[in-house]
């Protein structure tokens, strides 16, 4: 299985999160303009298997400060049914997640609250995105403004599926596969290097988190 590097790059993890932003802000009902994305495979292309520097252990110290300041993470305590499985992402690397979304979303940032897991066990490199909004905030609308952003963020062309009584709306990107559907006012985005793996994961954590 493909593994990250210590140190991810700066265009990857940017164009990443470009993504997530533009899906957190047009599920908010505002025009996202971010057209950017960079798929799993890019992600963990462009990263050197260095060894940790002293630069890391503290980037490390300072992604536990991060999360705390932001919040619970909306990722923790989900489950994943077999053969899938959850995997941390590197502390490096979560720390420029948490970052360029603190940085990027603003206003934004004290209303949505967001995790990251890489998922293990399918054909190629997958990722969840879980975003939480504000209680009451996520409604048949603002879930089709999300997917409406996802499309146009990630060349998507998204068609949606009801799996034990959840909309899940997935599909082919221009980077892979996607996959969106809430649980509550939490949303969850897989992003799959390989197109048929977004929808498979998607059905195995909506049958576990029922």
């Amino acid at each position: 299985m493909a593994t990250f590097g210590i140190r991810p790059p700066r265009r990857a993890l940017m164009a990443f999160a470009s993504v997530v932003i533009a899906i957190a802000l047009a599920g908010c009902g505002n025009s996202a303009g971010t057209s950017s994305s960079a798929s799993p495979s890019q992600i963990a292309a462009a990263s050197p298997s260095t060894a940790p520097s002293p630069s890391v252990a503290a980037s490390s110290a300072a992604s536990a400060s991060t999360a705390a300041s932001r919040g619970p993470d909306p990722a923790a305590g989900l489950k994943v049914d077999a053969p899938y499985s959850f995997v941390d992402l590197p502390p490096a690397m979560q720390q420029a997640f948490e970052t360029q979304m603190a940085t990027s979303l603003g206003a934004f940032g004290s209303n949505i609250t967001y995790g990251f897991r890489q998922v293990q066990g399918g054909t190629g490199l997958t990722y969840l995105l879980v975003l939480a909004f504000p209680t009451g905030t996520m409604n048949a609308s603002t879930f089709q403004g999300m997917v409406g952003g996802l499309s146009g963020s990630m060349g998507a062309t998204l068609t949606t599926t009801t799996v034990d009584g959840v909309d899940v709306a997935s599909g082919p990107s221009s980077t892979g596969g996607v996959a969106i559907f809430h649980i509550g006012d939490h949303a969850l985005i897989v992003i799959s290097e390989k197109p048929t793996d977004a929808l498979p994961v998607a059905k195995a954590l909506i049958s576990a988190n029922q």
